[in-house]
């Protein structure tokens, strides 16, 4: 009883409307018509961005506004992230940034409601890794190069970062390789935030011009044997390591989007996506996908046959020298101090921890006078 009178009296010291909006149905429906006018804003401005101009036919309108209607909640979320992201701009100059809710993304098999998680997941990780002055260059379509080669010929191959728009619905980002100032390869993916931990999904891997397979041997000869596609691969690997990544999950050829009803007709698969995961060492996973890892263990030179070992060699060299320059790439100091030091630090712990298990004092000194002068 007083507690009501007490209720009863804090009312009554309010404005009429105040009292009116403080009992819980009004203040449901006060919640509700806020939420209603925040979404007629944000749907106004996503519609006006996909459609600055009158000059649009009314099928193209209404497709729009159905797949809003009945995608929601999911077309909501995103609406309001665009316009409240670094990404309002960018989607200005890219309308169609606004409508990958809409259209599938990575997996033909997943809701609208994870497309808009998974989209909104890879950019924030993507802006936090590579800093917003790289974010913004790739967003707006600019190539980022991450390392230069040479062939065994004196080829010149190059590994860029890239927002391709021929493949945004296989992934954020792109990954592509070039001989010769010539598009050769590109593999497409995504990061994304579980929990504590950043995990990478591939999208899909992509050859380039007409003739792509006498482009892919030559390639794999100036390579000293290495084929461009698992160049590619380990590429991605060096980046996922130097981001603490923890899994690689890869598209398979059954869940790829092109095989959804919107593009089953109108798209066609070439690559065979299954066997290049099972060559790069994955397992299928409870989704029907691939998990490849992101570090693989590699052969000494004394487990290599004889005749092949200067080969071996030249393929370590190689590799190293493109990790080492993404490496040094992506964590520029300027770009991202923080994510640097971080890495180093955890690399340091590691190396620290299995030197004083190996109770090896002089290692241990070693180990830590090296990671000291690298941090």
């Amino acid at each position: 009883m007083y507690i009501a009178k007490q209720k009863s009296a804090s009312i009554e010291r309010l404005g009429p409307l105040d009292a009116l909006a403080a009992i819980g149905p009004f203040s449901r429906a006060k919640s509700f018509s806020s939420d209603i006018g925040r979404f007629a804003s944000d749907f106004c401005w996503a519609y006006r961005t996909v459609f600055p101009t009158k000059h649009v036919s009314y099928e193209r309108q209404s497709r729009f506004l159905l797949r809003t209607i009945f995608n929601l909640q999911p077309s909501a979320s995103w609406f309001r992230y665009l316009k409240d992201s670094y990404l309002r701009d960018i989607a200005t100059k890219e309308p169609s940034l606004i409508e990958a809710v809409h259209r599938p993304f990575f997996d033909r098999n997943i809701s609208a409601n994870k497309r808009v998680r998974l989209l909104k997941s890879h950019f924030e990780e993507f802006h936090s890794i590579f800093g917003l002055p790289q974010a913004v260059d790739v967003m707006i379509g600019d190539r980022v190069s991450l390392c230069q080669l040479e062939g065994k010929g004196g080829e010149k191959f190059t590994i860029n970062l890239l927002r391709e728009d021929a493949y945004k619905r296989e992934g954020g980002v792109t990954l592509e390789l070039t001989m010769n100032d010539a598009p050769l390869l590109c593999l497409t993916f995504s990061l994304v935030r579980s929990g504590r931990e950043i995990l990478i999904k591939v999208g899909g891997i992509q050859s380039k011009g007409l003739h792509c397979r006498d482009a892919a041997r030559d390639a794999t000869h100036a390579l000293h044997g290495i084929q461009p596609r698992l160049l590619l691969i380990d590429a991605l690997r060096a980046i996922a390591s130097q981001i603490n990544c923890t899994k690689i999950e890869c598209i398979s050829k059954e869940n790829h989007i092109h095989r959804s009803w919107r593009y089953r007709f109108k798209k066609t698969i070439n690559a065979e996506y299954n066997q290049l995961w099972l060559l790069a060492g994955g397992k299928e996973n409870h989704s029907g996908n691939f998990d490849i890892p992101s570090v693989v263990e590699e052969k000494s030179i004394d487990e290599r046959p004889s005749k092949k070992r200067s080969e071996y060699r030249r393929r370590a060299l190689l590799i190293d020298a493109m990790r080492q320059q993404i490496y040094q790439e992506i964590f520029k100091p300027e770009i991202c101090p923080t994510l640097l030091w971080a890495t180093h630090n955890q690399n340091l712990m590691q190396m620290t921890k299995a030197t004083e298990a190996s109770n090896d004092s002089e290692s241990y000194l070693d180990h830590v006078e090296m990671m000291s002068k690298v941090c």
